[in-house]
């Protein structure tokens, strides 16, 4: 494949040159992968709503297909991204899908169709270290890495870890061990990665401490946003998956991108499984999100003047955080806690839209629902199961029934947590977001745990 950098962003064609090194090692890829899918869910919720525990969640099924991560770093590739889309937003609709390049949809088309897929039982060596290699070189673009060296780098670490088991089924968390090794070299070499941009298990981090200010974001030019995701033994979905298993696509920022995402997958059934969140708890998690060292999403041309950000550190006020909706300008020097309701609102606001079109198959979730409590948590996976067409079994059903690993946490999770900051939020739930919350059944603000 011929690889073009129109409109694109400066190194974005170096990268390129690096994946496409790359893609013999990954394995083909199913052609016309765009056309071949059967079946798209869209999980749209607002960022820091729960989508990563849902989604892990229904990665135990093995019904069910999805991306190792989230679609951002594919969009990104194809010079989809803001500003290169010139939408001045994340928003997407119908008319880009239909108006994308030839070279831009062969790199939608492939690098998906790799990626698609399922937790692998058992490990495929050549592949793990060749996907390991892929989000190394994505996670870090602006650093000399050399994509097939980098191939015997991951090698190298995957077969000399200590806790390798015999079986070769690997342990839960023997890619991040490997990925931990692998870092460690290349810090040794003095490129600058840092295993604490990465949301590793707690028994790998354990020794790298996150700072409690944060850190500058790791790079000028990011493809996927932190805290970056650690490639896992993986399954590639064939011509028989795509036919027969949904799709699950989870991305918060997909909610301004669901016509283009419909556009996208001409043949596909689309549905839309939209989580909800009370907007108290879920702006105290983008409240978390924005202080945190991770989640840096858009590097602005003009500096930020978002109070109870900016402060925190120096390169804060040119790194945007999290999704961008459209009008995003209009909060550029607002308190922090009115940047994340207006986030909230925004991303609701723009699936209710969409929904108001009748003939979208849909199913509405609570967030609150699937942490009350085990029951509830069982109750509400069996109706998302039937809807689903799954079958809650096997290592999926013990995922719901015992409950996972918090993932990409800023915080221990539990109830309540949002009151510590009562005195910022409550203020920042303006009319406007007020409503919104009432259309989602959020009425009550007693009720919001």
């Amino acid at each position: 494949m011929s690889t073009h950098s129109v409109s694109a962003p400066q190194g974005l064609g170096t990268l390129h040159r690096r994946l496409d090194v790359l893609r013999p090692l990954r394995g083909p890829a199913v052609p016309d992968f765009l056309g071949r899918v059967g079946e798209v869910v869209v999980l749209a919720c607002s960022s820091r709503g729960g989508s990563s525990m849902v989604a892990e969640l229904l990665r135990y099924s093995r019904e069910l297909l999805h991306f190792q991560a989230e679609t951002n770093p594919f969009l990104r590739l194809a010079g989809l991204g803001h500003p290169e889309s010139r939408t001045g937003s994340d928003a997407l609709g119908s008319e880009h899908a239909a108006a994308l390049e030839p070279w831009a949809r062969s790199i939608l088309a492939e690098e998906m169709a790799r990626d698609a897929g399922s937790a692998a039982l058992e490990c495929d060596e050549n592949q793990l270290c060749a996907d390991m290699a892929w989000r190394l070189i994505v996670q870090w673009p602006e650093l000399p890495l050399d994509p097939l060296e980098l191939v015997e780098t991951v090698r190298r670490a995957w077969r000399s870890r200590p806790y390798r088991r015999s079986t070769g089924a690997p342990a839960e968390s023997d890619e991040a061990w490997c990925l931990l090794a692998v870092l460690k070299e290349l810090s040794g070499r003095g490129l600058p990665v840092d295993p604490r941009y990465y949301d590793l298990p707690k028994e790998v981090r354990r020794g790298y401490p996150s700072p409690a200010t944060g850190l500058r974001a790791p790079g000028d030019f990011l493809v996927e946003e932190p805290p970056f995701v650690v490639a896992r033994p993986w399954r590639r979905a064939d011509l028989a998956d795509l036919r027969d298993k949904p799709l699950v696509v989870k991305t918060p920022s997909n909610a301004y991108r669901l016509h283009f995402l419909r556009s996208l997958f001409p043949q596909a059934r689309f549905r839309v499984l939209h989580l909800t969140r009370n907007p108290a708890a879920a702006v105290n998690g983008l409240y978390d999100g924005w202080r945190h060292h991770g989640f840096h999403a858009h590097r602005m041309e003009k500096p930020l003047g978002i109070h109870g950000y900016v402060e925190q550190h120096e390169d804060n006020q040119w790194w945007w955080k999290f999704d961008l909706p459209p009008g995003w300008e209009e909060y550029t020097g607002a308190p922090l806690a009115e940047v994340c309701a207006f986030q909230w609102r925004s991303t609701h606001e723009a699936v209710l839209g969409h929904l108001a079109d009748a003939s979208v198959d849909r199913m509405t979730v609570r967030f609150e629902d699937l942490t009350a409590s085990p029951a509830s948590r069982i109750a509400s996976f069996e109706k998302l199961s039937e809807w689903l067409g799954i079958s809650l079994t096997g290592d999926f059903r013990r995922a719901v029934h015992h409950g996972i690993r918090p993932v990409v946490a800023t915080a221990r999770p539990r109830e309540w947590r949002w009151k510590e900051r009562a005195a910022l939020i409550e203020p920042a739930i303006d009319r406007k977001t007020a409503d919104t919350a009432e259309r989602l059944g959020y009425g009550d603000r007693s009720e919001w745990r």
